[in-house]
C-alpha cells in the first residue's frame, strides 16, 4: 500500500500502524483483517500507543503538509535523470494534493476556506455568536462561518440564526445561494455540495441564479447545483433538535445515522458491512450519549464491534 503519510521517520512498528490507519479510513478491511488489528494494539502497548499516534496525525494532517510533501518529493525527484520517467507520477500527486487543500479525504481536517472563517467549530463543538445588529448564530459542529458585508456566509457545518427586529434584511450566503430574512428563526445545514434551509418562525426568503423560493414556519428546502428542490412542511419530529441536545433519525439509512453521529463523536466509527449501509434506522441519538446510540444500532443489527485505539471503532 503507498504510505499517504509521505516519507516519515519511525520505527517498523510506526509504519505498520501507519498502514493498519489508511487501511481503515479507506475501508479496505475484511472481517478477519479488523480481528487481526485488534490482536496487533493489544499484543504489545507500542503497538496500539503507535496506532492511536498514527490516527492522530491522519486526522491533524491537513492539506498544507499533503502539498508541502508533494513538492518536497517534486523536488527530491527532479534530476533530469528520473524527471521523464517520474514526470506523470509526480503530476498526478500535485494534483491528489490540490484536491486535498480544496476537499479533505473523510473531512478528517478542515479545508482552507474553512480555516479561513471568522468563527469554527470543533467536533463536537457547539457555539454562540451575537453579532451587532439583531442577530443571534447557534454553530454546531464543524461549523465554519465567515463575516460579509451584510451578513455571514456558511462555509460548512450548520447553525441556527435567530432575528429579531432587524432594520435591514440578514442574508446568508452558501453554494452560490442566499437565505435572507428580516424577523425570523431559521437553520442552514450545508454539507456535501448541497444547503438544507428550515424556517422555525417568521419567513425566508432562498434565492438562486435559477429562481427563489419564500418558506413560511416549519418548512424546508433543499438547494444544489441543479438547483432549487420544492418545499415542504415539517412534522414536529422532522424538525432539527440539535439545539436540544439530541438527534432524530426516521427511516433513515444506517451509513447515513453513523455519518452523522461521526459529526459529533471522537475518533470514527466506520461500517464495514457495506451490505447494511442503505438498511432504514430510527432511532433518537442523545448528544450526551453517543456510544449508547452505537451500541443499540449494533445490538439491532446483530453487528460484531471491533474497538481500536484513537476512538477507532469498526463495525461488521
Amino acid at each position: 500500500m503507498r504510505d499517504l503519510f509521505g516519507a516519515r521517520p519511525g520505527s517498523e512498528i510506526d509504519r505498520i500502524a501507519r498502514e493498519w490507519v489508511q487501511r481503515v479510513a479507506l475501508r479496505q478491511m475484511t472481517a478477519a483483517q479488523a480481528d487481526a488489528l485488534r490482536q496487533w494494539c493489544q499484543a504489545d502497548p507500542r503497538h496500539g500507543a503507535a496506532f492511536a499516534e498514527a490516527h492522530r496525525l491522519w486526522q491533524a494532517m491537513g492539506p498544507a503538509a499533503a502539498l508541502s510533501e508533494a513538492r518536497g518529493r517534486e523536488r527530491r525527484l527532479s534530476r533530469p535523470a528520473r524527471r521523464a520517467f517520474l514526470g506523470a507520477g509526480l503530476a498526478c500527486a500535485a494534483t491528489a494534493a490540490g484536491v486535498a487543500v480544496v476537499a479533505p479525504p473523510f473531512g478528517l481536517w478542515p479545508s482552507w476556506r474553512e480555516l479561513g472563517a471568522d468563527y469554527r467549530t470543533a467536533k463536537g463543538e457547539q457555539r454562540r455568536v451575537v453579532l451587532p445588529g439583531a442577530a443571534v448564530l447557534d454553530l454546531n459542529t464543524r461549523t465554519s462561518v465567515a463575516l460579509r458585508a451584510a451578513g455571514v456566509e456558511l462555509i460548512s457545518g450548520e447553525a441556527a440564526i435567530s432575528l429579531a427586529g432587524a432594520s435591514s434584511p440578514f442574508t446568508v450566503s452558501a453554494a452560490g445561494g442566499r437565505i435572507m430574512a428580516r424577523d425570523a428563526v431559521f437553520e442552514l445545514r450545508h454539507t456535501d455540495g448541497s444547503v438544507c434551509v428550515t424556517c422555525l418562525s417568521g419567513a425566508v426568503e432562498v434565492a438562486l441564479a435559477s429562481g427563489g423560493a419564500t418558506l413560511a414556519a416549519a418548512q424546508r428546502l433543499v438547494y444544489d447545483a441543479a438547483g432549487l428542490q420544492p418545499a415542504r412542511t415539517l412534522d414536529a419530529d422532522d424538525l432539527p433538535a440539535w439545539r436540544e441536545g439530541f438527534l432524530r433519525f426516521r427511516q433513515a439509512p444506517l451509513a447515513e445515522v453513523l455519518d452523522e453521529i461521526n459529526r459529533y463523536r471522537s475518533g470514527r466509527v466506520i461500517l464495514m458491512a457495506q451490505s447494511l449501509a442503505a438498511r432504514p434506522v430510527s432511532v433518537r441519538v442523545e448528544l450526551a450519549q453517543l456510544d449508547t446510540a452505537i451500541a443499540q444500532i449494533r445490538e439491532n443489527f446483530k453487528l460484531d464491534a471491533t474497538a481500536l485505539p484513537g476512538g477507532v471503532l469498526l463495525l461488521g
